[in-house]
């Protein structure tokens, strides 16, 4: 099927054949349910956010790679595992850190 043909068919769906439990508490619907889905595809459509918030459109951050000792690498995956967060974000606030209270040495 094509992307055409699939939104179609779920917006038919969702016009004709959907049926929203009556209680719900997670249903939207009407002006609430438009704005969800206007705020769901500004976030689908906007891209990674910024790792340089004051860096200008267009910049690419620069990529760096290092090898780690296994334990210190499954140390990482358990931290960003019980925090919720990517093990990328983890390191990248961890050298942040270490850059930070090292700058003037």
């Amino acid at each position: 099927m094509t992307k055409k043909k699939d939104y179609e068919a779920a917006a038919s769906w969702a016009d004709d054949d959907m049926v929203l439990p009556k209680d719900s508490k997670t249903a939207r619907r009407g002006a609430a349910a438009a704005e969800a889905g206007r705020a769901l595809l500004a976030r689908a459509h906007a891209g990674r956010p910024r790792l340089d918030p004051e860096a200008k459109p267009g910049t690419v951050s620069p990529k760096r790679q290092v090898r780690l000792p296994l334990a210190v690498s499954e140390q990482v995956d358990a931290i960003a595992q019980a925090q919720g967060r990517r093990a990328a974000e983890v390191m990248r606030e961890a050298i942040t850190l270490y850059v930070k209270d090292n700058a003037d040495r």
